[in-house]
């Protein structure tokens, strides 16, 4: 499904810009100018405080409160968490770079936290991947939850329309939170109206570059869509994965497992030369670090089912990117919302990111491995396991059937 912009609002332009493709992965011109914002800009930016009034929302609360809720800065949130964690060079145990490491050991009753804190540069390295998944989810949900506020959410409430308490009293179960807004997504409403929620429209009716305009677009579009997946894909559920981080920990991280499919036996006295797992004929599963969980699959029309052990792909680099994208997607839809919330009123609120015209999830992840699941239990009704162990790709599952009969282990020589 691909959106574009209201006929009537580029058909009566007397002059049709001319332009070839641009390169997708580029960056559509700034359809607003404005300064960059801090909190002190925000005057209006009281606090909500006052006498309830009844079970629902009266007009002057949803007011207030969205007044408030639009005053804040997800974007920023957003790509300081990207910038933090893409830094480079290592961290020094003794290195604080804000006046938060001094007040920590003042807290603790230290002059120092660098003998309270323990970790290496591998510990490091998996801190990254494993925060750089979690923000990747946070900002799918975050995304998904701002569309449907904005689309169901704020029509389906007994108060006075709020778009803050919209969002705060979406569906609790992700599933039916993605289920709703993929319907009105895909419903021929949803789909006229996308662009509405992307483009202020005084901005869309001013702009000459109507080709550049809905392939961002369409860039923004798609990756609304990749958040629903990230958050109910079920043949390896990304979602328990985060859960798992979420609550608990539960997980384990690892930088020292490579995983890599070979046609060549190892030979006769056990080993397997190098060439074997870098060759034509291997390919890598695993060759980044990964994040191990244990997890029980949705249940399969009534009936429970075992525990697995799945294995995702965490490439800091590539998840981080995926968050950029659908963060700027939330920024859109955040900037337009708001811009019609204040409108008259002066007063300033987040401004209107630079839109890509790429990359979109296709261009970005192609086919690549997302991870691999196994059964460890079988069903608690005694039943056979109904899900084999397999890979999952971006947009497929490949079943793997294991002769755990015949494992052998095999030593890595040169040659």
């Amino acid at each position: 499904m691909t959106y574009q912009l209201a006929q009537e609002l580029v058909s009566d332009k007397s002059e049709q810009h001319q332009h070839g493709d641009r390169d997708r992965h580029s960056l559509g011109p700034r359809i607003t100018e404005s300064r960059p914002l801090n909190h002190a800009d925000f005057k209006d930016n009281h606090f909500v405080f006052n006498s309830p009034e009844g079970p629902n929302l009266t007009a002057t609360q949803a007011a207030e409160l969205d007044d408030s809720y639009f005053q804040s800065r997800p974007f920023g949130y957003f790509s300081s968490r990207i910038a933090t964690l893409s830094a480079s060079g290592p961290i020094e145990k003794n290195v604080v770079a804000t006046d938060v490491g001094p007040e920590l050991a003042a807290a603790l009753g230290q002059t120092s936290i660098s003998d309270l804190i323990d970790f290496n540069d591998s510990d490091r390295e998996l801190q990254i991947a494993t925060d750089s998944f979690a923000l990747r989810h946070h900002a799918a949900e975050s995304l998904v939850r701002l569309y449907h506020g904005l689309t169901i959410g704020i029509t389906a409430q007994g108060s006075a329309p709020c778009v803050w308490a919209a969002v705060a009293e979406g569906p609790t179960r992700t599933i039916d939170l993605v289920d709703q807004a993929r319907t009105h997504l895909m419903s021929p409403e949803g789909h006229q109206n996308f662009w509405r929620m992307v483009f202020p429209e005084t901005v869309a009716s001013q702009h000459n570059q109507e080709h550049q305009a809905n392939q961002a677009l369409n860039v923004i579009g798609d990756w609304l869509h990749h958040a629903m997946t990230l958050l109910v894909r079920d043949d390896i559920n990304i979602n328990a994965a985060h859960n798992k981080v979420k609550h608990g920990l539960s997980v384990r991280t690892r930088d020292d497992l490579r995983l890599t499919f070979t046609t060549q036996a190892p030979n006769a006295d056990g080993t397997v030369p190098l060439s074997a797992l870098t060759g034509d004929k291997a390919f890598d599963i695993f060759d980044t670090p990964t994040i191990d969980y244990l997890a029980r699959p949705p249940r399969k029309g009534n009936r429970k089912q075992g525990l697995e052990v799945s294995s995702l792909k965490l490439a800091p680099a590539t998840l981080l990117a995926e968050t950029w994208m659908m963060s700027i997607a939330h920024a859109a839809m955040f900037h337009v919302a708001a811009d019609r919330h204040f409108t008259g009123r002066g007063i300033p609120f987040q401004p209107l990111p630079k839109l890509p015209l790429g990359p979109t999830p296709t261009q970005l992840l192609g086919e690549s491995v997302v991870g691999m699941r196994h059964p460890v239990t079988t069903p608690p009704d005694g039943g056979p396991v109904e899900r084999r162990a397999g890979i999952a790709f971006q947009s497929t599952f490949v079943p793997l059937e294991i002769n755990f009969n015949s494992q052998m282990s095999g030593k890595v020589v040169e040659g």
